[in-house]
This record gives C-alpha cells, structure tokens and sequence, in this order.
C-alpha cells in the first residue's frame, strides 16, 4: 500500500470555517488529540480522554450533512471511517 491509498482525508468545521485534514490511521491517539494538536479551540477536550465529561463533544455527518451523529472525539480512532466524512465542533462551550 502507498502513502496516497492510506491517506484519511476529512473536514473539520468550527466557527464557520472547514478545515481539510489529511492524516493517516494511528498518527493520533484520537479524533480528540487530532483535534486539539491542529485547532485552538479553548478548553475542548481538556479531561482524561476517557468520555467522562463531555468537553470534546463533536457531530459527525457526511459531506452533505444529511445526518448528524453526536460523539465523544477521545473515543473516536482515527481511521477509514472518518475519510469523506464532516467533523463540526460546536461553536457554543468553547
């Protein structure tokens, strides 16, 4: 398998802009640390990363967000699941 096949390429959006993320499968312990080493967006995900607070709450939807599925990003891989796939960090408790 070449770097290009394993690449995982997805959309982060918060505060109305979206962020084109390429990564690869293991590079980050979680859809959470992802996102806290790539945007500034105070106080996400500032527990354990066991999913007991609720601080890296994030909806997951496909490109053209016709559904929205509410999840803990510390308990999220990053993986072939996420590529194509919109992450929205909710703008309000940040």
């Amino acid at each position: 398998m070449n770097m290009e096949e394993a690449t995982i390429i997805f959309s982060l959006h918060f505060k109305n802009e979206d962020h084109i993320i390429r990564t690869y499968q293991n590079e980050y312990y979680s859809l959470m640390t992802l996102i806290s080493a790539i945007l500034p967006v105070s106080g996400f995900g500032l527990c354990c990363g066991m999913g007991s607070c609720g601080t890296c709450l994030v909806e997951i939807s496909n490109k053209e967000r016709s559904y929205k599925k509410p999840v803990l990003a510390c308990s999220i891989a990053i993986n072939d699941q996420l590529a194509n796939m919109v992450v929205l960090i909710p703008d309000s408790g940040y």
